[in-house]
């Protein structure tokens, strides 16, 4: 597992600067296959080999992508592009921590269960844990890389948790429109789908958190991350006459604009740096534009 942090905005004395945070997991290599058996392989179970959890998530992409390319102007189209914009709207930070996949991600401890020569075989492992942060330099300090990661986490679990049973809970009150028999019934769907997004990012942050505090987050700087910032962040101020007034002559955009220290096209040279995957660049691209309307 790596963290890779960017910092979209400039730090001030009563906001710490917004951070786009990338959690990539590096999955463990596939098992070998097992020896081949002369006996007649076990009959197929009515569970879905590769699990229910993944079964059902693959079957809602398959279903949300056929309303995506229905007729313009029926209800599925409609629905489909009221979820997208408000997909738009989902919380940057949420969709990246409900990214991380906590079963390949490093365990947070070692299990108590084991005992024996398993238990000393998984405490050297975990020994070796280490999850690098990458940070630029020319923008954060090690400590500060690690404080900001903190914070973040501090906010978002409560949130997540809050959001989780709120959800969970409204979902049952939704049975009414059940005896609409001409559409499906949307607000449980989204009350479901919902509560399933809270407690994924639950989880992610509870990892990270659990990672950070066993000490196994390690600071590195990475020069690299230093091309997506131009030189202007760094430019002191014009020497002689009085500091301009920021909200002289500027509109909300232009303000919220001036507090970034990225452009659209410098974002587009870390998505490439990073080999991020077209839904990991849709991210990115919503935090900036996300970003924006928040310093507005």
């Amino acid at each position: 597992m790596r963290i890779v942090a960017l910092p979209l905005t400039r730090p001030s004395p009563s906001h710490r600067p917004t951070t786009f945070y990338s959690f990539k997991i590096v999955p463990p290599p596939p098992p070998p296959p097992p020896p081949a058996s002369t006996e007649p392989p076990p009959p197929p179970g009515w569970l879905p080999p590769e699990g229910v959890v993944k079964w059902a998530t693959l079957k809602v992409d398959k279903t949300w992508g056929g309303w995506g390319k229905a007729k313009e102007g029926s209800w599925k189209f409609r629905v489909f592009e009221f979820g997208e914009r408000f997909l738009d709207r989902l919380d940057f930070e949420e969709a990246a921590l409900k990214r991380i996949d906590v079963k390949s991600a490093p365990p947070a401890r070692v299990p108590p269960e084991l005992a024996g020569e398993e238990r000393a075989e998984a405490e050297a492992a975990w020994g070796r844990v280490k999850v690098p942060l990458f940070y630029p330099p020319s923008v954060l300090s090690a400590p500060t890389a690690l404080s900001d990661l903190q914070t973040l986490l501090q906010q978002r679990i409560p949130l997540h948790t809050r959001g989780f049973y709120t959800y969970l809970l409204l979902a049952p009150l939704t049975a009414p429109f059940m005896l609409i028999p001409i559409i499906p019934n949307l607000p449980f769907f989204f009350c479901a789908w919902r509560a399933w997004s809270h407690y994924q990012a639950l989880r992610g942050a509870r990892r990270v958190d659990a990672l950070l505090q066993a000490g196994k987050i390690a600071p590195e700087a990475d020069a690299a991350l230093d091309a997506v910032y131009p030189p202007i962040i760094s430019e002191p101020a014009p020497a002689g006459g009085p500091d301009p007034d920021p909200d002289m002559d500027m509109d909300a955009g232009a303000r919220a604009r001036q507090a970034l220290i990225v452009t659209r096209d410098s974002l587009g040279n870390a998505m490439r740096a990073l080999e991020m995957k077209e839904d990991e660049a849709k991210d990115v691209l919503r935090a900036y534009e996300q970003t924006i309307n928040r310093a507005r």
